[in-house]
């Protein structure tokens, strides 16, 4: 639930929103800037860790009191840009209200990683991964086509009140439902903290970063690191091209896109990730993102040729809506495979001891690569034809592969010993 709280104003922005502004004529560059806003403060969600790890209120859960007060921060944000009249014309006011929310979205999606990383065994990490990952994807959907429909001529407005609504009533679930049995359901209700003397808030902020510092200090920590931070580059640049391209050049309507890029699009990304962490379990997650990374570039390849001006084939063109459609839902279910194979990956490369704060770090750094590819997206395609643009992110994405045989996904585990819980 609270997986799908966080897709719900991700996928408003980048769909629906994103898809609003591509309707009004706005540029490249506004819905680049805008979508970077929304995953800016994922990049440097990592500050979280250390806070999460080394402070909080036991009394409720060692977790809980964070994601409770995350939540409340998405809720009053989303209320803020409620309240801007006119979003499309004060767009750097709403893009920092953006911001704004993502912080506390960013908070929240660090507590309830951090509640993964206290539970889950490592034979099981890759399903649960994928179900998380994939309810993000149901969020999309409900904030992308679903809220869509509720956007008309009077503006923004009822879509706003929908997901306020939405999130209000997630919101209880964290709210009526205890960590531990013996906790606090409230500050002032009776219980106490239940913690095991191992899973205690750390001594100090230090002592953490200590230990982060070994964690990372392997080869295999670093490369995963450079992984994370350049994989997702190529889908950031191509996201706003696409909007613009599929919108204003090819004479797509908002809803017509948002139908597939936010709506069945995205059961299909769920599907991919649900699929995807399962055989990430079965066959390890380097296998399964190198697998996803090659079938990504191909379809970035594939798109980048089928341009009216140089298709192989004759109707095998933009022009012809079967073959956007597919490229649409072959991007969605790679990138899904992608992300939940590497949750698994780094959940295994991440040291128990600053689990959290690893994990939280490899996250943060995922958001990153997006980040860049959608502030690149800006100015790229004033530069390179559009063509040129697909075949180089299809190389880019090709060049990740080569790192992952490098990887030992226990070398942390085995260096440091510290056994498996």
């Amino acid at each position: 639930m609270l997986y799908v709280a966080q897709g719900i104003p991700y996928g408003f922005v980048t769909v629906t929103f994103a898809s609003y502004l591509a309707e009004q004529g706005k540029p490249v560059a506004a819905i680049g800037t805008i979508t970077a806003l929304s995953t800016l403060p994922w990049a440097f969600k990592w500050v979280w860790g250390p806070l999460i790890d080394r402070w909080g209120f036991p009394a409720m859960g060692r977790r809980r009191p964070w994601i409770l007060g995350a939540q409340f921060g998405m809720i009053l944000s989303i209320l803020a840009m409620a309240l801007v009249p006119e979003p499309t014309v004060q767009l750097a006011l709403f893009g920092w209200l953006v911001f704004t929310h993502n912080i506390f979205n960013s908070l929240q999606d660090v507590s309830v990683d951090a509640l993964a990383v206290d539970l889950l065994q490592e034979s099981e990490r890759g399903r649960v991964c994928g179900f998380m990952y994939g309810s993000k994807y149901f969020g999309i959907f409900l904030g992308g086509a679903f809220l869509s429909r509720w956007v008309n001529d009077d503006g923004l407005s009822v879509a706003f009140a929908i997901q306020i609504g939405m999130l209000m009533c997630i919101m209880l679930v964290p709210l009526l439902l205890k960590e531990r049995k013996g906790e606090k359901l409230v500050p002032w209700s009776k219980g106490s903290s239940q913690l095991l003397s191992s899973e205690k808030m750390a001594n100090s902020v230090w002592e953490l970063f200590g230990f982060l510092k070994r964690a990372f200090s392997l080869q295999s920590s670093i490369l995963a690191g450079v992984i994370g931070l350049t994989i997702f580059i190529a889908g950031g640049i191509l996201f706003p091209i696409t909007n613009v391209l599929f919108i204003q050049d090819l004479g797509w309507s908002r809803t017509e896109y948002t139908d597939i890029n936010g709506g069945y699009g995205v059961f299909l990304g769920l599907g991919g990730a649900v699929i995807g962490g399962i055989l990430a379990d079965r066959f390890g997650p380097k296998r399964i993102a190198i697998i996803g990374c090659f079938f990504l570039a191909a379809s970035y390849a594939t798109f980048g040729l089928a341009s009216p001006e140089h298709g192989i084939i004759p109707w095998f063109d933009w022009t012809n809506r079967p073959v956007v459609i597919s490229y649409i839902l072959v991007e969605t279910w790679m990138s899904s495979m992608i992300s939940a194979a590497l949750f698994a990956m780094y959940m295994t490369v991440s040291w128990p001891k600053v689990a959290a704060t690893q994990f939280t770090a490899y996250m943060a750094i995922l958001n990153l690569s997006t980040s860049i590819g959608y502030k690149i997206s800006g100015t790229i395609d004033q530069w390179f034809t559009l063509p040129q643009i697909f075949i180089g992110a299809a190389a880019l994405q090709l060049v990740v592969i080569v790192i992952f045989p490098f990887i030992d996904v226990h070398q942390t585990r085995r260096v440091l010993a510290e056994p498996e819980d």
